[in-house]
């Protein structure tokens, strides 16, 4: 899986991830000009040096081999970077009163520590990020509940789904580490207060952000959001046919949420349309299609996806130990949403967020588990390759559990039904 990188008289053997390994010296080649004493000089001392020099890091290597022109923002950068941030600034601050000031300082403060602290063990970085976690949901939830009393459920939701995603945008770097950062591009204090502007994740590239692929991700989210409101007024003369079969409500809540959830895009979308040009991508939180769990954990909140992994996943072993992992982690996420609910519609709704998580848990571990029997690799491109049985298993139980999920979330933790979903009552 890992290939040589070739520079003037340096194998940097890396893998696919870009991280490199080792640094080989390079077998002189047959048509090697010889006359070059200082060229000689260079390869002998390559030759004769020991091994604890060959290694190194992917940095250092780039650094003394291949120098190319790092972007840091400047002055522009980071006011083009808060206009689009303004409008929900101004609303938290006039709805958080008082409480805004210590939530947009933690806010803040993520990213610039999680690169203070990017080279500590996990014993130190793991409690900072949750201490940051628990501080900035406790603001956010105690606001809700002193504020927002009289707001509509539907805007108290779009409120506390949209601070989430930042929270976890900012957080998941203080989990992640140095890895993390790097492959982010996260690597002075100029990039990490940047970053801590945007409402979701980005990622410093080598290339400008283009204006026609911004305006191909406009189409993509217009057409998301414009089929939903096609949706509603289908639905709208059905919708009690439909509530009147649990099968069927489940799939128009799961078609309908699939297309809603690019609301949540849009902060994004207008980040990076002031962002054209500059060095910066954006990763967009929400996906639309989940024919499988593995799909539905890497499209559905990324941010927040990203943040239970490096947060329990990871510390709890992984794959390597999916038995004691997974379940941990299901449960742990369970219960971190029963404040949602509580700020929501006054209820924690312990027993619906327990039965939606230990479904979705239930589902993923059977999944880990049965892949790492039934799938191979092909040895030939690296590709997986999975039987065709176990596949179509892996598709019905994905299915039915994500739809099971999705009913139960509505009418067990939100007290709610597909005529709230749709703005009918």
């Amino acid at each position: 899986k890992c290939k040589p990188r070739q520079y003037q008289f340096i194998n940097v053997v890396e893998c696919r991830c870009g991280v490199a390994t080792k640094l080989e010296p390079m077998q002189q080649s047959s048509n090697y000009s010889a006359g070059n004493s200082n060229d000689q000089d260079q390869i002998r001392m390559i030759q004769n040096s020991n091994e604890e020099q060959l290694y190194t890091t992917i940095e250092d290597a780039h650094r003394s081999q291949h120098q190319y022109d790092e972007w840091n923002p400047d002055v522009i950068a980071y006011l083009r970077a808060v206009i689009p941030m303004s409008p929900f600034v101004s609303y938290l601050c006039y709805k958080m009163q008082l409480m805004a000031l210590p939530y947009l300082g933690l806010q803040m403060l993520s990213i610039p520590l999680a690169l203070k602290l990017r080279d500590q063990s996990g014993w130190i970085r793991w409690p900072s990020a949750f201490i940051i976690v628990a501080l900035l949901g406790g603001i956010k939830t105690s606001s809700i509940e002193l504020y927002f009393e009289n707001v509509n459920v539907a805007i108290k939701g779009m409120f506390y789904a949209f601070t989430a995603l930042w929270e976890c945008s900012n957080a998941v770097y203080i989990f992640g580490g140095r890895d993390l950062m790097d492959r982010f591009g996260i690597n002075n204090y100029q990039r990490a207060l940047f970053a801590a502007l945007c409402p979701a994740q980005i990622k410093f590239t080598a290339q400008g952000f283009s204006r026609d692929r911004w305006v191909r991700r406009l189409l993509h989210i217009g057409g998301y959001l414009s089929t939903f409101v096609v949706l509603r007024l289908v639905l709208r003369y059905v919708a009690e046919t439909i509530e009147m079969y649990a099968v069927l409500e489940a799939e128009a809540i799961v078609i309908c949420v699939s297309c809603l959830v690019h609301v949540w895009n849009v902060p994004p979308l207008l980040y990076q349309m002031f962002m054209i040009g500059y060095r910066v991508q954006v990763i967009y939180p929400y996906g639309s299609i989940y024919l499988s769990t593995h799909d539905f954990w890497s499209k559905w909140s990324r941010p927040a996806s990203s943040l239970i992994r490096h947060m329990f996943y990871y510390p709890l072993g992984g794959r390597g130990r999916a038995f004691l992992s997974i379940p941990l982690m299901f449960l742990l996420n369970a219960s971190s949403h029963y404040g949602v609910s509580e700020a929501l519609v006054g209820d924690k709704s312990e027993l619906g967020w327990n039965i939606v998580f230990g479904a979705l848990g239930l589902v993923a571990a059977i999944e880990v588990y049965c892949d790492s029997i039934f799938e191979r690799i092909d040895t030939g491109d690296g590709t997986r390759l999975t039987n065709k049985w176990w596949a179509r298993i892996r598709f019905v139980l994905a299915t039915a559990s994500l739809r099971f999920a999705a009913y139960t979330l509505l009418h067990k933790c939100l007290n709610s039904s597909l005529h709230s979903l749709l703005g009918l009552q």
